[in-house]
């Protein structure tokens, strides 16, 4: 993917540990390009350093790099039969349970858009979450119950 080198044709952006899109120090919050970012975002090669994330928008290159990861979980809505993920912008989409993992500092992550991006889960919404989780004593594992399946959550330590 070729990025424009034209430093007035290339706007960079930063994403803190809360999900927040910051550009030249101030807070973006635009609804509308928070949606266009988390839908077409992609991933750029990154043979050292942090990962970069890039989106075309408006007929500008926007490089984005990410405190943690880029993805970051405002809400949760728990539906019969599926848990809704909500993110800035609107958007929002399906978890897939099996992806749910508790990483470093024992936060709470799963995959995005088809898997190809991590998500963490911001403190609310993990606040959220916590109370669907159970445990099973029996094998000492703690689970999310989705449309009567269970599903152990990874890295967590009984």
């Amino acid at each position: 993917m070729a990025i424009h080198e034209d430093p007035e044709r290339v706007w960079h952006y930063y994403i803190d540990v809360d999900g927040h899109l910051w550009h030249e120090g101030a807070e973006f919050d635009d609804p509308a390009v928070l949606n266009l970012f988390m839908k077409n975002m992609t991933k750029l090669p990154a043979p050292q350093g942090p990962e970069r994330y890039h989106v075309f928008c408006q007929g500008e290159e926007c490089l984005i790099t990410a405190e943690d990861v880029p993805y970051v979980i405002q809400d949760v809505e728990f539906l019969p039969h599926e848990v809704r993920l909500k993110f800035p912008g609107n958007y929002s989409e399906t978890l897939d349970p099996k992806t749910l993992f508790v990483g470093p500092l024992n936060v709470l992550y799963c995959t995005v858009r088809g898997g190809e991006f991590t998500a963490r889960f911001n403190r609310k919404s993990y606040l959220d979450f916590a109370k669907h989780v159970e445990f099973d004593a029996a094998i000492k594992t703690f689970y999310l119950a989705v449309d009567n399946k269970k599903y152990p959550i990874k890295g967590v330590v009984a």
